[in-house]
């Protein structure tokens, strides 16, 4: 079985299981947008930096998003572990690359389903405006997904089963939620709190976001500082670089935590 075939069918079966599944798909696709509903509504017709408020929150909810994915992979690589299914597949020749692709592109996929929604809510219901530079947020978008992916993996390691995985991940969930940016500027925090809400991994992915969809200087945001000045392409990258390289940066200390604790069979006795 070649690479792409078998990563296709891998796809398939993820694709299927977390739409049959209540839990996963309240959690991984109806959480950020049901939040859209209760919180950034509500907000519509006023500011945030000089920028649609509802909409502010919205392009945040979608970087929540890739928390919410990073739950249901986390549970799903459990669940596969414990079902012994990686330690079968460990005996083959599939290589490991493989054996995660499917799924990771199949909760891809549900990410990107959801920017839609996010994003045809916010334009259409909300008034905020197109996204000013959308390869910037797509790259974004992609390299936060990545993080979040391999951080499941990694975390796979170290939880025991799938019945304590969200024990696990509730705090990941809680501190990106509340400290990332997600509802209101990290400079709106106590000044105790900000260093380490901008070094959580949610929060570049979150600044770079809404740096690319308004076409402000998010990265320098301040609640005492009126509106946010307007960038042109050229200067969204320059202010968003900083974001991306500590995305990359998460990235790879991620990676190299999934290759250290990624386990292949359950732990026993």
């Amino acid at each position: 079985m070649t690479w792409i075939s078998y990563a296709k069918g891998q796809f398939g079966l993820s694709w299927k299981v977390f739409w049959r599944n209540r839990r996963s798909t309240f959690i991984g696709f109806l959480l950020p947008v049901l939040l859209n509903l209760v919180i950034a509504a509500p907000l519509r017709g006023r500011q945030i930096g000089g920028v649609n408020a509802a909409g502010y929150v919205a392009v945040g909810l979608l970087g929540l998003a890739l928390v919410t994915s990073f739950i249901n992979l986390l549970n799903g690589v459990v669940a596969r572990r414990e079902d012994l299914v990686l330690k079968r597949l460990r005996g083959t020749e599939v290589p490991p690359t493989a054996i995660f692709a499917g799924q990771l592109g199949a909760g891809g996929v549900v990410v990107l389903l959801q920017a839609l929604v996010l994003g045809g809510v916010a334009v259409g219901w909300f008034g905020a405006p197109l996204p000013a530079d959308p390869v910037l947020l797509l790259l974004t978008l992609v390299g936060g997904y990545l993080l979040f992916a391999v951080l499941a993996i990694a975390l796979s390691g170290v939880t025991p089963s799938s019945e304590v995985a969200p024990l696990v991940a509730t705090p990941v969930l809680v501190l990106c939620m509340f400290g990332a940016g997600v509802f209101s500027p990290v400079a709106s925090l106590p000044e105790w709190l900000r260093g380490p809400a901008h070094a959580l991994p949610l929060a570049p992915v979150v600044e770079s976001l809404r740096t690319a969809w308004f076409g402000r200087d998010f990265g320098t945001e301040s609640w005492e500082g009126g509106p946010l000045p307007h960038l042109d392409l050229l200067h969204g990258w320059t202010s968003a670089g900083p974001s991306l390289l500590m995305i990359a940066a998460w990235l790879a200390a991620v990676a190299v935590l999934a290759r250290r604790l990624l386990r292949w069979e359950p732990r026993r006795g």
